[in-house]
Formats: structure tokens, C-alpha cells, sequence
């Protein structure tokens, strides 16, 4: 197998660089254009609620270790908002079309780490669809949890707010993606060619590919 030293391998990717700037400019146009023109753009709306302990828990251990308790409850007040029960409520409060079905692909949450805070992200193709369902959200989400888990409170800290610009896709992230997936792919299919092509170039590249001494060699004659 033929070893190359990187001077060797910069003036083969420098000899075809042609094939470098043309995938490179290809792939970074495909991404900007699939990015900016073809993908849908979605937006997202976030609401984030605080939960303090349960009315229930009276001990005075249970009382210091409050912050723990929430911790721990988050996880059931997100199964509790993902219910047919609540999306249905968001869903005709709302007014705006969507089945419980959609909701549930629409709405994402997550507890925010070593805090008494989770947040609820909506996303949709239309910015006042994503802030609408966030904000109606707002609104039932305390009512419910305090209704069935009977919890102390449960109060909004964060409200939504109307995005200004989409989500996704991330334009210019998948541009930058699009360049260096060209670079590199232009660089690989560069060395590729040099790797396959047997032909014998010269002295030092015969020199390469045999042990055989060399007798002597044509000398390259100029047409006058």
C-alpha cells in the first residue's frame, strides 16, 4: 500500500481542487435552499411552572425537604397534562382545529434540572398557533393539577411569548453542515480518484510503485 507525506497529499487535493469547490458549492447551495425554501418552518412557543409541595404533606420533614418532593412530582404533573382528558380541554379552549392527536405530537415538556420548574414547549408551522396553544396551556395547566393532585400551587413563571422567528429549521447550522459535508466529500473523493488511477507519472512515482532499478528513461522532447 502506497504511504503519502502531507506535502504529497496537499498537492494531490491542490491538482483536482476543482472537485473540492464544485461539491462544496453544491452542497452548501442544496442545504441553504432545502433550509430556507422546502423545509417547513415551525415555531415554538415555552411556558414554564413552578411546583410548590402538596397541601397533604404536614411533617416537618417532608417540609424540609420540599424542593426534593416537587423534583420528584414533576414527573407526574407532565403524565398528568399529556392526558386525553387535558388535551381535549386545550384543544376546544383553543379553537383552533387541532385533534388531541396533533397536540400530543405538538407538545413537548421536560422538568428543568434541580429546580421546582418544568416547561411546556408548543410547536406548530404558524407562530400564533404555537403561542395560543402555549398560552391556553398556561391558563388550564395549574387548574388541573391542583384539581387532581391536589397540589399547594402551581403558578406560571414563565409566559409564552409570540416568536419572532422559527425554530427550525436552523439555517444557517445546516449551511454550515451542508459546506464542510461538501469539503470533506470533495477531499475523500479526491484522494479516492488518486488512489485508483495506475498510471505512472514520473520517475518518483514508478519509484513508488516498484523496487525494480531503473535503466534509463525517455527524455520528454519539446515540439518546435
Amino acid at each position: 500500500m502506497m504511504e503519502y507525506t502531507i506535502n504529497e497529499l496537499f498537492a494531490i487535493l491542490l491538482k483536482r481542487k476543482w472537485v473540492i469547490v464544485l461539491l462544496t458549492i453544491l452542497f452548501t447551495t442544496g442545504a441553504f435552499t432545502a433550509s430556507e425554501f422546502l423545509l417547513k418552518k415551525v415555531y415554538t412557543a415555552s411556558v414554564s411552572l413552578y411546583v410548590a409541595a402538596d397541601k397533604e404533606r404536614t411533617d416537618p420533614y417532608a417540609k424540609m425537604n420540599d424542593l426534593n418532593y416537587a423534583q420528584e412530582v414533576i414527573g407526574t404533573y407532565i403524565v398528568i397534562l399529556g392526558t386525553n382528558n387535558f388535551l381535549d380541554k386545550v384543544s376546544s379552549e383553543s379553537r383552533l382545529g387541532y385533534s388531541t392527536q396533533e397536540l400530543r405530537k405538538m407538545i413537548s415538556m421536560n422538568s428543568v434540572n434541580g429546580t421546582e420548574i418544568f416547561e411546556i414547549h408548543v410547536t406548530a408551522h404558524k407562530p400564533e398557533d404555537s403561542y395560543l396553544l402555549a398560552r391556553t396551556i398556561a391558563r388550564l395547566a395549574p387548574k388541573k393539577i391542583i384539581e387532581i393532585k391536589n397540589a399547594d400551587a402551581v403558578k406560571v413563571v414563565d409566559s409564552p411569548v409570540m416568536p419572532g422567528e422559527p425554530s427550525a429549521p436552523n439555517v444557517f447550522l445546516n449551511t454550515a453542515i451542508g459546506f464542510m459535508s461538501g469539503l470533506l466529500l470533495g477531499g475523500m473523493l479526491v484522494l479516492l480518484l488518486e488512489m485508483l488511477d495506475k498510471r505512472i507519472k514520473g520517475e518518483d512515482d514508478f519509484r513508488k510503485h516498484y523496487t525494480v532499478p531503473i535503466l534509463g528513461k525517455v527524455p520528454l522532447v519539446e515540439k518546435k
